[in-house]
């Protein structure tokens, strides 16, 4: 008989993920300024010419690549199919020792053969891809950028040669980063893309001191990146399993074998999850590879242009949408396994609140602050204002679906952790079809000035509508498990949405008084103006917040104080 989640666990399930939520936050922060530093490089040695759209490009299908496998969606399905191999039936013995009663180390003495296995399988596979891929490295290069043809086309195919074994690295990091989120450990996983931009930054500069050829350095640094991720799962996984080893008590070499199923066999049924589920998460990252083959026929400069807005929009995904969806899911697919749907929902729905909570604001202040933010990040070197103002535009054509992104992590954590990763692969298939027919319509409708924003823009409508896909297929998978549909607060999303505008409207007002009074400006001028247009937005939010008497920010700040 499955074990229940008492009460009083189940009300501080959400205040746990919250305080993983920070801790992923401030792990993911170093590592996104270290992205952004990285990529000023990249702007400062090759601005948004030819060169860099062919890097870009290039580089493309391994950023994909490293979201799905090193940062999250790979082991976000992986994680929710060990948890409840750990915390249901399979992962208990015949005395009910293991699993949801059991100590860390018994659940780690099960790992412990399961994970070799899955090395090995996982492995095997992605390595037949990689030969696979780098055979046919002219062919992903005329897919990826299908407007690129002669020197160009033959050079984006040359660098994709070089960055693409990053698939067996990112996959096999992505396995070790499961197998510590179903043992509790963030802080080495949320370290992992801090380790991969240090890397990068090393060999950006390498290729500017030592005169290496930029874009084949790049390239390089992406590879060994990957390395260094690897390298470091792997070894703390390898420490706290054996550790978890020598300190088990009860039970035997593995609870597997005990419920009458091999090791290899459960190897593939976690790995059989993989490719509905890895399909599901995939939906913005193969939106923005549609997109991204629509802004190749656009011109030169517009690929970088996507690629640069993308980035800067990676720092508020990855502070609350990625975090609060890799905090939640453990807990969800324990509290699945253990057939507590009503905990299921409430935290669900806790996380999905916090969510547009903090989603909301950050694209109004993208919004405000954009512009200036690309001049004052990028505009230095080969980058010049025609790739900045071209930035600019595909960042603002981003931020609609900056909401829908952040709850897609949520959404999806929910799916995964219910096992209904069909519908997820579902959802990600109509965002794509979504995405390219969008950004069909869009291309011959916006003006020329204006075309940076269609691929953008397109990839918006799409995440907005796996967004709502994920949202209806939840609502009703917990009513099949015996669960009411949940009123939508609609209240509360007003309010939220109310004091996002005031925030967006106070730091535009700000940075649009610093260009009246001080035309011009120069560089320190330009970064205290930027602190300041976020410190009176910030406090505009704040105080909007609290004079519409928002519950969800009264419950945060409950849970801070109960946190300190």
């Amino acid at each position: 008989m499955l074990r229940s989640t008492s009460p009083q666990s189940a009300r501080a399930a959400p205040g746990r993920m919250l305080r993983t939520a920070a801790l992923l936050g401030g792990f993911t922060l170093v590592s996104r300024l270290l992205g952004l530093a990285r990529d000023m490089g990249m702007a400062w040695l090759l601005g948004g010419g030819a060169t860099a759209d062919a890097l870009v490009a290039a580089m493309r299908l391994p950023h994909v690549l490293r979201r799905l496998l090193g940062e999250g969606s790979l082991s976000m399905t992986l994680t929710a199919a060990l948890v409840r191999r750990a915390h249901g039936p399979a992962g208990k013995n015949g005395t009910g020792q293991c699993g949801a009663d059991g100590t860390a180390g018994q659940r780690g003495r099960m790992l412990r053969p399961l994970a070799a296995a899955l090395a090995l399988r996982l492995g095997l596979t992605l390595a037949a891809l990689t030969l696979l891929g780098l055979l046919a490295a002219p062919l992903l290069a005329a897919l990826l950028a299908p407007g690129f043809s002669g020197p160009e086309a033959a050079r984006v195919a040359e660098l994709l040669r070089i960055c693409l074994p990053y698939l067996l690295t990112a996959g096999m990091a992505a396995l070790g980063m499961a197998f510590l989120h179903s043992m509790d450990v963030f802080w080495l996983p949320a370290l992992s893309p801090a380790l991969f931009n240090l890397t990068m930054l090393l060999f950006t500069v390498a290729a500017a001191l030592g005169g290496w050829p930029p874009a084949q350095t790049l390239a390089l640094g992406m590879l060994c990146g990957g390395l260094v991720q690897w390298l470091a799962q792997w070894l703390a996984l390898r420490c706290l399993l054996s550790g978890a080893t020598s300190a088990a008590g009860e039970c035997g070499p593995d609870a597997v074998e005990a419920e009458g199923e091999s090791i290899g066999r459960a190897a593939w049924r976690c790995l059989a999850h993989v490719p509905a589920g890895l399909l599901g998460a995939a939906a913005p990252q193969l939106a923005m590879l549609a997109a991204m083959g629509l802004a190749s026929g656009l011109g030169q400069g517009q690929v970088a242009a996507l690629y640069y807005a993308e980035r800067l929009l990676e720092l508020p995904l990855g502070l609350v949408g990625v975090c609060l969806g890799m905090a939640s899911l453990p807990s969800l697919s324990r509290l699945a396994a253990e057939r507590n749907f009503s905990a299921v929902g409430d935290q669900l729905n806790a996380a999905l609140r916090w969510t547009t909570l903090f989603s909301l604001p950050a694209a109004m202040g993208l919004w405000a602050v954009g512009p200036d933010l690309v001049d004052a990040l990028l505009r230095h070197g080969a980058f010049d204002a025609r790739a900045a103002r071209e930035t600019g535009l595909a960042l603002w054509a981003y931020l609609p679906g900056l909401p829908a992104f952040a709850l897609n992590r949520s959404l999806l954590a929910g799916c995964n952790a219910l096992g209904a990763t069909r519908r997820t692969a579902v959802s990600a298939g109509w965002a794509v079809a979504a995405t390219l027919a969008a950004g069909a319509v869009l291309g011959h409708s916006l003006p020329t000035a204006c075309s940076a924003m269609g691929p953008a823009l397109a990839v918006s409508l799409g995440l907005w509508l796996q967004t709502c896909l994920l949202w209806s297929g939840l609502r009703r998978a917990l009513r099949d498990c015996g669960q009411p549909a949940r009123a939508v607060p609609w209240r509360a999303l007003f309010q939220q949405a109310l004091a996002a505008l005031a925030a967006g409207v106070a730091a535009w007002a700000v940075l649009t008084a610093r260009a009246v009074m001080v035309p011009g400006g120069w560089w320190g001028g330009v970064w205290s103006a930027l602190a300041l247009a976020i410190a009176v937005g910030l406090t505009a939010w704040l105080l909007c917040l609290a004079a519409l008497g928002n519950e969800d920010l009264a419950a945060l700040t409950g849970r801070l104080r109960g946190m300190k």
